[in-house]
């Protein structure tokens, strides 16, 4: 595969900036490593993940697999490095890292740092002489692209006699003009400071690992009803979906997950807080459709819901906008299922979130369509259909 190629000298290494898909570069095959923008379960994302994971065959996933968990479902803590073979990459080895999420993560920017400290180091210590990055938490995790580019070629100037060769693999035009302008200005001069920049800011509403501090929020709910039909009303809501509750029988939110189960997003990361650790060991016990999926994108799984006040939780997995085939079918299918599995299970009050305009970035107004159009369907079928900043509750 061709690449736009930049290189600068970096000490007694060399840097180089390149325009191309990180998956198929390598350099010998036996010293090099490429750098995998990963999740904190290792099981698999989107993006840089998905395309380095699909190039490295099924192989790479039983590796991250075997990796022991730190803590309950997290293998890799943000802002920490793991090594695994290659397998059928060109490239030896795979280093993954999990980035910040911009806005959500505390302090951004020294986990962001950390990342790229982290992964060198790992290189380093497993005799790794050329490694490749992408830029990391540049995609879905919203990380500002020009503080991004100041922090990943700063910190890679601390490790400047250690490699051979640091290579910065970008997928787009624009990243790639950035990171080559951001590397011409900082190593222009040895020692330069770092171009001023906007500080850092997150939610304080959210703790390291995303997790929705219900603490720090209202019970109350800003609500607006409208008329589905004679039987059911469409509610609108804003607050916590992990509070919603109706009767504590009959009543259901739904959970916005992932593939395997292991917690997810922010709202799948409140709902399984307030939930307790019995939530998870239920979705633990949820039987495996293929290796390490219990539910895939589109489908639906019911638990009970344990601490929460509802006595159902309904988990979904949404698309992620841009990285899977045919979003809106994925996006329909998953507020289609989990309506029947509620019906299925006697459900009359059922509660969604905003399913995929989070970090999966779906278009809001888009999204917004699909799920009321697909709502309507099911009119008949409840007594209340909401729908929160959160949570969509039917």
């Amino acid at each position: 595969m061709t690449f736009k190629v930049a290189t600068l000298s970096l000490s007694s290494s060399a840097l180089k900036i390149k325009k191309g898909d990180i998956s198929q570069w390598f350099v010998d095959g036996f010293s090099d490593a490429i750098v995998n923008s990963a999740n904190e379960r290792m099981l698999g994302g989107g993006g840089c993940d998905g395309a380095i994971r699909r190039a490295a065959g099924p192989e790479l996933l039983e590796a991250c697999y075997r990796v022991p968990e730190v803590g309950f479902g997290i293998r890799c803590p943000t802002g920490e490095a793991r090594i695994t073979p290659g397998f059928k990459l060109p490239a030896s080895h795979v280093i993954h890292t999990v980035g910040p999420i911009y806005g959500v993560t505390i302090n951004p920017e020294a986990s962001l740092r950390s990342a790229y400290k982290n992964s060198l180091s790992l290189a380093k210590a497993n005799n790794i002489q050329y490694i490749a990055f992408p830029a990391i938490s540049c995609g879905l995790y919203r990380y500002p692209h020009e503080e991004a580019a100041t922090i990943a070629i700063s910190t890679v100037k601390e490790f400047a006699n250690d490699f051979k060769e640091v290579h910065f693999v970008l997928f787009t035009d624009d990243l790639y003009n950035l990171w080559l302008k951001k590397a011409k200005e900082l190593l222009r001069q040895p020692g330069q400071a770092a171009t001023p920049r906007q500080a850092a800011t997150y939610d304080s509403r959210y703790d390291g690992n995303g997790i929705k501090l219900a603490k720090l929020l209202s019970m109350t709910f800003k609500v607006q009803t409208l008329s589905f039909s004679t039987k059911t009303s469409l509610k609108i809501s804003k607050g916590d979906i992990s509070r919603w509750c109706v009767d504590r029988s009959s009543d259901a939110i739904v959970s916005p997950t992932n593939e395997i189960l292991l917690l997810g997003g922010f709202t799948a990361a409140a709902i399984h807080e307030a939930a307790g650790p019995d939530l998870q060991k239920a979705c633990y016990q949820i039987p495996e459709a293929q290796p390490r999926v219990r539910c895939p994108p589109g489908e639906a799984r019911i638990t009970p819901g344990f601490k929460l006040p509802v006595s159902h939780v309904i988990h979904t997995v949404g698309p992620v906008f841009n990285f899977h085939c045919n979003p809106e079918d994925i996006l329909r299918s998953a507020y289609k299922n989990c309506l029947s599995v509620g019906k299925a299970n006697n459900i009359q009050y059922i509660a969604f979130p905003a399913i995929s305009c989070g970090v999966s970035q779906y278009p809001p107004d888009e999204a917004a369509t699909i799920a009321i159009s697909t709502v309507k369907e099911f009119a008949n079928d409840f007594k209340e259909v909401s729908h929160d900043k959160f949570c969509l509750m039917i």
